[in-house]
This record gives C-alpha cells, sequence and structure tokens, in this order.
C-alpha cells in the first residue's frame, strides 16, 4: 500500500498499528476523512430526511400558502381603510376557516430556514460516503482473494 509509513528503525509501522481488516483512511483529506465505527449510509439516510423537509416547506410556502400570504397583505391594507368605516372585526364573505389558513399559512412563513443546514450537510456526507464505501469495499475485495 502506498499510504503504509515506515519508522526510523525501518519497521512498517502502519502494519504494527492498524490489524489488516481495518479501512485505512489516512490518504483522505481530514474533513471529509471517515471514521472507524460510524455507518454513513444511515447518516446520509438522515441528512438526506432533513434536506427533504427543508425541501417540501420551502415548495409549501412558495406554491401552496403564497396566495393566502398575499391575499394577508392585502386585507391587511384594506382593514385599515375599513376601519375608519366603523364596520366590526366580521367576515365579509362569511367564511370563519380562511381566517385560521390565514394563519397558518403566516406561521409557517420561513419554516424552511430550520431545516436549510441539512442541505450542505447531506453533500458533505455523500463525499464521506463515497471514500467510506471505496474503502471498504477494498477490504472486501482483499479478504475474498485471501
Amino acid at each position: 500500500m502506498a499510504s503504509e509509513s515506515t519508522a526510523a528503525d525501518g519497521s512498517n509501522t502502519a502494519a504494527i498499528n492498524r490489524p489488516k481488516n481495518l479501512p485505512n483512511f489516512s490518504h483522505v483529506p481530514w474533513p471529509v476523512r471517515p471514521r472507524d465505527g460510524i455507518n454513513y449510509d444511515f447518516v446520509a439516510t438522515l441528512y438526506l430526511i432533513g434536506s427533504a423537509l427543508a425541501l417540501s416547506f420551502y415548495l409549501l410556502e412558495t406554491k401552496i400558502l403564497a396566495p393566502l400570504l398575499v391575499e394577508n397583505d392585502v386585507d391587511a391594507t384594506t382593514t385599515t381603510t375599513d376601519e375608519s368605516d366603523g364596520t366590526t372585526g366580521t367576515e365579509e364573505n362569511g367564511e370563519e376557516g380562511g381566517n385560521a389558513w390565514k394563519e397558518f399559512a403566516s406561521g409557517m412563513q420561513g419554516m424552511y430556514f430550520i431545516f436549510a443546514p441539512f442541505v450542505p450537510c447531506l453533500l458533505w456526507s455523500l463525499l464521506v460516503r463515497y471514500f467510506w464505501l471505496k474503502e471498504t469495499k477494498k477490504i472486501s475485495l482483499d479478504k475474498k482473494d485471501n
């Protein structure tokens, strides 16, 4: 192996320090170096779920709830003019559920920001997983040869 190091006396320190059946990640840069004992399939799956939540909340806000948010802004400007007419706070169209949906839409606004950090973490975990799979595949092929 090219990543094996030698001590001052010429002995092979990689063979002494690390058993043959464990992967050697010394050639991988430290920010994406996999650690022994961590299943990066599981890590990437959890980051994928968090990223999917971020995407779904973003799409919910921009595609589905956007008309309610725009109506909410329009209603806010028209209620100031209606208040000068002396009308009460009753619904003009008779819908009681309309206010609840507008309240829900304003409460969901910006919810995707909570899950947004999962997206770069997903990219990082996929890169680490790539190196992890590459090395574990190499170990399994070495076991087959023996």
